[in-house]
Parts: C-alpha cells; sequence; structure tokens
C-alpha cells in the first residue's frame, strides 16, 4: 500500500496484496490491549482502523503508536460538518501521518469536495502522499425500518447508491457501504473508485449489532477493493489464526 495515488485507482489496485486489503477494525478502548492484539498478529495484516473508542480513551498518540508497530492507520473520523470546520479539522489530521480518513457523505457535495482539495493542497505543499478520503453511506448497524423512523420513504439501498453517486462526483477515493450493496454499486458507477466494507462475518460468526452483513468471499466477489473485520479477530482466541483464515478465503476468490 505505499504506492497510493489519489487519482489512479488501478494502480492502487495493482499494488495491493491480500493482507493489505484485510483491515483490521481496532474496536478496543485502551493501549495495552492495542499493542497485544498487534504483537499476536504479527503483522500479517498490514491497516488498522483507529475509530472513536480509541481516540477519547487514548487520543490521538495512538496513533503513533500504531504506526510505530508497523501498520497503515485508517481513522475512521466520520467527519461531517460544514466545509470550512471540515478544511480546519483535515489540516489537523493531515499532521498524523493516516493512511485513509473516513467522512459522512450525508455532509454532502460541498463538504466532500472541499475535504478532497484539502488534503491534495496540503500534501501538495509538504510533499507526501495524500491519505485516501472514504465516504460513509448508510451505517451497518441500519436497516429499512430505521431509515424509515427517520422519515425516509426509499429503501436502504437506493439511499446508500443515491450517497455514493454524491461522493463519487466529489472526487473522494472511496465508499463505505456494507457488502450488500457493493455489487450494486459496481454496476452504477463502475471501477474508479474504492470500495471498503465493514459488517464482513464468518458464517460461524454472530451478527453482532450490524444488520446489512455478509462473507468476505461474497464482498470480495461483488468487487470490494478492502473488507473491515473488527470483533471476529478481536474477540478469538487465536487472532492470527483466524486472519490467516480470512486471508485464505480472499485469496480464493
Amino acid at each position: 500500500m505505499d504506492n497510493y495515488n489519489s487519482v489512479n485507482t488501478e494502480k492502487i489496485r495493482k499494488n495491493l496484496k491480500t493482507k493489505d486489503r484485510l483491515i483490521l477494525s481496532m474496536d478496543v478502548p485502551n493501549k495495552n490491549e492495542v499493542l497485544s492484539i498487534l504483537r499476536e498478529l504479527e503483522n500479517s495484516i498490514s491497516t488498522v482502523k483507529i475509530g472513536l473508542e480509541l481516540i477519547y480513551n487514548e487520543g490521538t498518540k495512538i496513533i503513533d503508536t500504531v504506526i510505530d508497530c508497523g501498520y497503515k492507520v485508517l481513522l475512521d473520523a466520520k467527519l461531517m460538518d460544514i466545509p470550512n470546520t471540515i478544511a480546519g479539522a483535515l489540516k489537523g489530521i493531515s499532521k498524523l501521518g493516516v493512511s485513509m480518513i473516513t467522512m459522512h457523505t450525508f455532509g454532502g457535495s460541498g463538504m466532500m469536495t472541499r475535504a478532497k482539495e484539502e488534503l491534495l493542497q496540503i500534501s501538495s505543499k509538504n510533499g507526501v502522499m495524500s491519505p485516501l478520503l472514504f465516504g460513509v453511506t448508510v451505517l451497518t448497524s441500519l436497516d429499512d425500518s430505521d431509515l424509515n423512523a427517520f422519515g425516509f420513504k426509499t429503501d436502504y439501498a437506493s439511499i446508500v447508491k443515491n450517497l455514493a453517486r454524491t461522493a463519487i462526483e466529489s472526487k473522494i477515493d472511496g465508499i463505505i457501504c456494507s457488502p450488500n450493496e457493493v455489487s450494486v454499486l459496481r454496476e452504477s458507477f463502475g471501477n474508479d473508485f474504492l470500495i471498503a466494507t465493514p459488517g464482513i462475518r464468518l458464517p460461524e460468526d454472530d451478527a453482532g449489532d450490524q444488520k446489512r452483513y455478509n462473507t468476505p468471499e461474497k464482498a470480495i466477489d461483488d468487487g470490494a477493493d478492502f473488507i473491515i473485520v473488527g470483533r471476529s479477530i478481536i474477540k478469538s482466541k487465536n487472532k492470527i489464526g483466524t486472519v490467516s483464515n480470512y486471508l485464505e478465503r480472499m485469496e480464493r476468490r
């Protein structure tokens, strides 16, 4: 994943190894747990997703900890605010050395466009590669009944498609959606953007709080570039064995 180019999706895909495509969602609250898990995994994957739980418990220094262990970081910031506020936030985030950043597509085209422009400008000024910017569509913990309660009159798949269209037209690098929407997005919008999908479960796994989920094979077959897995690995008594299982399933596709 060292050859990221913000505008060349095919180059990114060409340089991805299987271990680059499996992202661990580090949903634990403290540094000691992070270090224990990373030591056990022995760099068998490339990227770790750090989200709100870790950031608010440990602060942004946890990003340095993960990077110092030899991993890349997907900062699951889920940014959403007015464009100027997001641009200001990205000035700070750009100092953290992360490889990917998430934001909510519900923030709109103006926010996403400004965010991408800001990242490219900062990266160009500093002579570094720009982090990839991913737009979160509809959280995998939501389904049609939840969206109907919010007042939406259409199904989640249509909402995901509309949000993805806005994100793609805003020139951000990728989309985050459940594995169940990947094929629709590929059929509708092609391959000139990346897709990362949470909501990944093995057949024997408990669904937890996910309402829209599927297997790693389904996600890869349908066109996902990255799959994001948390509890299935973190709660495993044999974490590196579980990672190997995922990687083997992905390689068979």
